[in-house]
């Protein structure tokens, strides 16, 4: 059942992608005008979804100037990559009884789509394609709010763009992550719960990899 969406959750996921793409940038002032045009909305939605997305940590409100992008420094990353990893360990270990192999089967189906993305440059496929690999397994945890808690955390600073001078850097990153993607899935199938859990925790959110998300 798909759910239904608010403006003002419109407004918010319009902004959010703005961020982690890149058109919204650190200390950038959002302009509420240019929302509001863009989306041909009225200022009550945008007011709303820029109160929450401050509130959760997107953006900061500053007297007389509004509301501008919050960067996330290394760290910060660092911070966000170790609850990450504790937490997307747990919902692994939560899935394990709930994983089919019709899901290991798709886990590989992504990764091998994630090197078509990397190999053609397109970081914003690779972003939602390894979203959709961990979806996977965490939407098996049977935990609304673990799920919910993990969404709102990756949201806050994974980049889905990097200027000239990054990407080839991150190309390789990538390569190397989506070699763990591969390893999770090989663990999940082979039902090394116990391994995949600490792998998740201990190498593939590893704290090392923070500052290149970063914003």
């Amino acid at each position: 059942m798909q759910q239904y969406l608010s403006l003002k959750d419109h407004v918010y996921n319009y902004i959010s992608d703005k961020i982690r793409e890149g058109s919204l940038k650190a200390d950038e002032k959002i302009n509420e005008k240019i929302i509001m045009e863009d989306l041909n909305i009225s200022r009550t939605p945008v007011r709303e979804a820029l109160i929450q997305l401050a509130t959760e940590g997107y953006l900061e409100n500053i007297p007389r100037k509004g509301f501008i992008v919050k960067p996330v420094d290394t760290e910060k990353s660092k911070e966000i990559y170790a609850l990450l990893g504790a937490l997307d360990a747990f919902a692994a270990e939560l899935a394990f009884d709930f994983i089919t192999e019709e899901d290991t089967r798709r886990m590989e189906a992504l990764s091998k789509q994630m090197v078509v993305a990397i190999d053609t440059y397109d970081f914003k496929a690779y972003y939602k394609l390894q979203t959709d690999f961990h979806d996977v397994y965490i939407h098996k945890c049977q935990n609304e709010e673990l799920i919910n808690t993990m969404s709102l955390l990756r949201k806050k600073f994974i980049r889905q763009t990097y200027n000239d001078e990054d990407v080839e850097k991150m190309k390789d990153i990538l390569y190397h992550t989506n070699k763990e993607h591969i390893e999770i899935a090989r663990l999940f199938k082979e039902a090394s719960y116990e391994k995949v859990s600490k792998f998740l925790k201990y190498t593939h959110w590893n704290v090392s990899y923070a500052a290149y998300d970063s914003v």
